[in-house]
């Protein structure tokens, strides 16, 4: 299994570029994300890869950090996505996002990127909501994220009153979770502190 290739950046395709290593060319399939990050031609390269098994080929997929690949790899475990889908979602957030906007269960956030329409918005935040606590680490996005399931957790409260005023969910849980950072609090508290993070984010 190729899990790591590291060589010169030989040439630069739509969604693939061509990785030069010991006189030996590898088309990878890399996300938007991925792809403006690169040096130009002739620059050193190293990715982190995912060998996809098909019945006619053998698909390389390369991402430039190990966060990337682990959350694309994440996306192919969910009923119905399969590389291309995982490529496209990863070509309009950030790993990081994509997870929060899971553990937020921010439906919206996700049928907006490439590719990802309700039903697999619905699928993804479905079967991975219980698996990003883990990714996200022991911050207070995994908290919120696992207080979710339990009744009247001013957290979640917070995140609830705020997507009821327009915001999105998204946008409220990271709110939220920053406004958490000092210490429990009323859910009133709260929400008086992610509007002022917004407000302030905004105005910046």
């Amino acid at each position: 299994m190729i899990a790591l290739l590291r060589g010169l950046l030989a040439h630069v395709g739509q969604d693939w570029v061509l990785i030069e290593t010991g006189g030996v060319g590898f088309q990878v399939y890399v996300p938007g994300s991925t792809r403006s990050r690169l040096p130009g031609a002739g620059g050193p390269v190293t990715l982190h890869t995912h060998l996809h098994v098909r019945e006619d080929a053998l698909v390389l997929y390369g991402f430039l950090t190990r966060e990337e690949l682990e959350t694309f790899e994440l996306l192919l475990t969910v009923t119905g996505v399969g590389p291309k889908v995982a490529m496209g979602a990863l070509s309009g957030i950030s790993p990081d996002d994509l997870l929060r906007a899971v553990a937020f269960q921010d439906e919206e956030v996700l049928k907006s990127l490439p590719g990802v329409g309700k039903k697999t918005a619905q699928r993804i935040i479905l079967e991975l909501k219980d698996k990003v606590g883990t990714r996200l680490g022991k911050g207070p996005a995994a908290e919120i994220a696992a207080a979710a399931a339990v009744a009247d957790d001013p957290r979640v409260e917070a995140i609830e009153a705020l997507v009821s005023l327009g915001y999105g969910r998204l946008e409220a849980g990271q709110a939220v979770e920053r406004a958490g950072r000092e210490g429990p609090a009323p859910t009133s508290e709260l929400v008086r502190k992610a509007l002022r993070a917004m407000a302030r984010g905004k105005e910046a």
